[in-house]
C-alpha cells in the first residue's frame, strides 16, 4: 500500500508528471473506503515539519549565520572608514552580507536537494534572501547618493532611503524568485509575496501619504490580489495533493495580515486605532464575512490573522453594552475562546452547512472543495 506521500514524491523526483499524480491520486480516492477518504480531506498539513531534528538543524542555522556575519564584519572592519569616506559605505555592507549569503544558498542546496528537509532550507533561503536584498539596497543606495551630505532632513532622507527600500525589496523578491526556480519551495512564494508588498507601500511613501504606506486601500487591494493568487493556486488543486496547494497555504499567510490591517485602516482611518462602536460592529461583519470565506475556502489562515482585531472589535462591543474594563476582558475572551474552539472542533459540520449554498459545479467546485461525509 501507499498513500498520498507516495504520490507526491514520485511527482517530486520526476516519475509521475502533476498531471498524472493528480489522476492517479482521483483514482485511488474513488476506491478508497470512507475513513481513507475523511483522514485525506485533511487541510493544511505542516508538510514542511518532519521531526524535532529539523528545529534542532535550523536553529544551528540561525546562530551560524549571527556568527558568519559577524566574522566577516571582523574581517572587512579595516577597510570600513576607507569605504566610507570614499563614498563606498553600501559596498562595505554587501562585502559583509553577501558572503554569508552565499553560505545559507549552499547549505539550502545541501539540506533541500539532497536532504530534502524543507524547514531549515527555509531557514537558509530566507537569510540568503533578506541578505542578498539588503545588499542590493545598499549597493543602490551608494548609486543614488545616500551620504551625511544628501541626508540633511526627514524628506531628503526618505527619498533617499526610498530608493534604498525599493532596490532592498527588489533584490529580495529576485533572489526568492531565484531560490524558488532552484528549490521549488513553496515558501518562497511567501517571500516573494512579502517583498512585492514591501516595494510597493515604499513605493507609495513617496507620496507622502502615511495611510497608504501603513494601511487602508493600499494594504487591501495587495492583500486580496495576493489571495485571488493563492486561490488560483487552490483551484488547480483541489486535492491539495501537489506543491500547488503548499504555494496556496504560503500565500494565503502572506494575504492575510494586508487583508485585515486594510480593512481596519479603511473602516477606522487607521489599522492602529481603536475603533469605536459603530466601527467595532462593522469591522466585525467584514471579519465575519473573511470568516466564512476562509471557512468555504479550507484556509484557516485568514481566521488566524484576523483573531486580534475581531478580539478589539468585540471588545468594543461588549464595553459598549456597559462592562467596565475587567468585565469587558473576561466576557470577549471568554466568547472568543470559545466560539475558536467550537469552529475548530465542528468545522467539517460547519464547512458541510455552508457548502450546500455555494455552487457545486464549475470553477466553484474546485475553489471550495468538498467535505467527506
Amino acid at each position: 500500500m501507499f498513500d498520498r506521500s507516495d504520490i507526491r514524491a514520485a511527482e517530486e523526483a520526476g516519475i509521475l508528471t502533476r498531471d498524472q499524480a493528480n489522476r492517479l491520486d482521483a483514482f485511488l480516492m474513488t476506491r478508497a473506503d470512507p475513513a481513507v477518504k475523511a483522514a485525506a480531506s485533511q487541510p493544511e498539513n505542516l508538510r514542511f515539519l518532519n521531526n524535532f531534528n529539523d528545529i534542532f538543524i535550523t536553529i544551528g542555522i540561525v546562530i551560524l549565520a549571527m556568527g558568519l556575519t559577524a566574522v566577516t564584519a571582523l574581517f572587512f572592519g579595516p577597510q570600513f572608514w576607507g569605504m566610507v569616506t570614499g563614498g563606498r559605505a553600501g559596498a562595505f555592507g554587501a562585502m559583509i552580507l553577501m558572503p554569508v549569503a552565499i553560505i545559507m544558498w549552499l547549505i539550502g542546496e545541501y539540506f533541500g536537494r539532497r536532504r530534502r528537509m524543507l524547514l531549515p532550507t527555509m531557514a537558509a533561503i530566507t537569510i540568503f534572501t533578506g541578505y542578498t536584498g539588503l545588499s542590493i539596497g545598499m549597493i543602490s543606495s551608494g548609486i543614488t547618493g545616500m551620504n551625511a551630505e544628501t541626508v540633511t532632513s526627514l524628506t531628503g532622507a526618505w527619498k533617499t532611503l526610498g530608493r534604498s527600500g525599493l532596490g532592498t525589496f527588489f533584490g529580495c523578491g529576485a533572489a526568492a524568485a531565484l531560490a524558488w526556480l532552484r528549490f521549488r519551495l513553496p515558501f518562497c512564494m511567501f517571500l516573494m509575496a512579502v517583498s512585492a508588498a514591501a516595494a510597493a507601500y515604499t513605493f507609495a511613501g513617496f507620496f507622502g501619504d502615511a495611510g497608504l504606506v501603513f494601511g487602508g486601500l493600499l494594504s487591501l487591494l495587495i492583500g486580496l490580489t495576493t489571495l485571488t493568487v493563492a486561490i488560483w493556486f487552490d483551484a488547480r488543486d483541489p486535492g491539495r495533493i501537489s506543491r500547488l496547494s503548499d504555494n496556496a497555504f504560503w500565500l494565503h499567510v502572506a494575504a492575510a495580515p494586508q487583508i485585515i490591517l486594510g480593512l481596519r485602516g479603511m473602516v477606522m482611518g487607521s489599522p492602529t486605532a481603536s475603533p469605536d462602536t459603530a466601527q467595532a460592529v462593522v469591522l466585525m461583519a467584514g471579519l465575519a464575512l473573511l470568516g466564512l470565506l476562509s471557512l468555504a475556502l479550507n484556509r484557516r489562515a485568514l481566521i488566524v490573522s484576523s483573531l486580534l482585531s475581531f478580539w478589539l472589535a468585540l471588545g468594543e462591543v461588549v464595553s459598549a453594552m456597559g462592562g467596565g474594563v475587567s468585565t469587558t476582558f473576561i466576557a470577549t475572551a471568554l466568547l472568543l475562546g470559545t466560539g475558536i474552539i467550537a469552529l475548530g472542533g465542528g468545522w467539517h459540520t460547519a464547512r458541510r452547512a455552508l457548502l450546500k449554498v455555494l455552487p457545486r459545479g464549475g470553477i466553484a467546485a474546485r475553489m471550495f472543495p468538498p467535505e467527506a461525509v
